[in-house]
């Protein structure tokens, strides 16, 4: 059987969509962060948009999830110039962020260079992605946005997600490392700050709930309606009163921290 096949077009202009960077991308990034996450590989976390650095703003500022590491994003609309990548070491400086991620219209081939040497010559703590957005339809067609990563560094999605048992200080266990040293435990109850409803913590590190099984940040953004949560911040556990923030925190200073 013959199949009608249509052609993706690119839509140049991206203010078609997003008239402002500040009034309608930022806040459609906020609410579709996950499609950042995927493309970059990180699973991000939003902490505040137009975050105060100083006598200016970030336009997003969060975390990894699963690492807790500081993160900067800067939106773009156009192609890249010299004041926003001034303004990105401006917000890593003042955040003291460990990830910057510069969402543009275009990358500009020196500005690409610049990323990547700022990537060959700092620490492997600190990261810079550049990443081009993209508007696309096929003929009539719902339009689709698209993430295109320009520059980021060798291997940085898996230095920030691998192991902590090597016991660097600046990279945080996730649930499931807590569950295996005892520091919480396979049905433990867990509820979410400013809400009393209690939900079991399952030995894979999600959590059962009267919809079902879910992953701890999908049940926290379920109980908030928010689009994305921080989830060890958020989710406390029961029995001692402590978020989990702080009862790896306290862990991780009573054994990883020790030279």
């Amino acid at each position: 059987m013959e199949k009608n096949l249509g052609f993706l077009e690119e839509i140049d202009d991206l203010r078609k969509v997003w008239p402002k960077e500040a009034s309608d991308f930022t806040p459609w990034l906020a609410a579709n962060i996950g499609r950042l996450s995927k493309a970059v590989g990180i699973d991000i976390d939003i902490e505040e948009t137009e975050s105060a650095v100083g006598d200016f703003n970030v336009d997003i500022f969060a975390v990894d999830a699963d690492t807790g590491r500081k993160i900067v994003i800067e939106n773009q609309l156009e192609a890249t110039d010299h004041d926003h990548l001034g303004k990105l070491i401006t917000y890593a400086s003042g955040k003291a962020a460990e990830l910057v991620i510069w969402i543009v219209k275009k990358a500009r081939e020196e500005h690409r260079a610049a990323i990547e040497w700022l990537n060959s010559h700092t620490t492997e703590d600190i990261g810079f992605i550049l990443c081009e957005v993209k508007l696309y339809h096929i003929g009539d067609s719902d339009i689709a946005p698209a993430f295109v990563v320009i520059e980021q560094p060798n291997d940085w999605a898996k230095g920030m997600k691998q192991a902590k048992s090597d016991g660097q200080k600046k990279k945080l266990p996730r649930i499931t490392d807590m569950l295996e040293w005892g520091v919480v435990k396979a049905g433990d109850a867990l509820i979410c700050k400013h809400s009393d409803k209690e939900v079991t913590l399952l030995e894979n590190g999600h959590v059962k709930t009267d919809k079902g099984e879910m992953s701890m940040l999908a049940w926290l953004k379920d109980v908030t309606g928010w689009p994305s949560v921080h989830t060890y911040k958020f989710a406390i556990h029961k029995e001692t009163g402590k978020t989990l923030s702080e009862l790896r925190k306290e862990y991780m200073q009573e054994n990883l921290e020790e030279e």
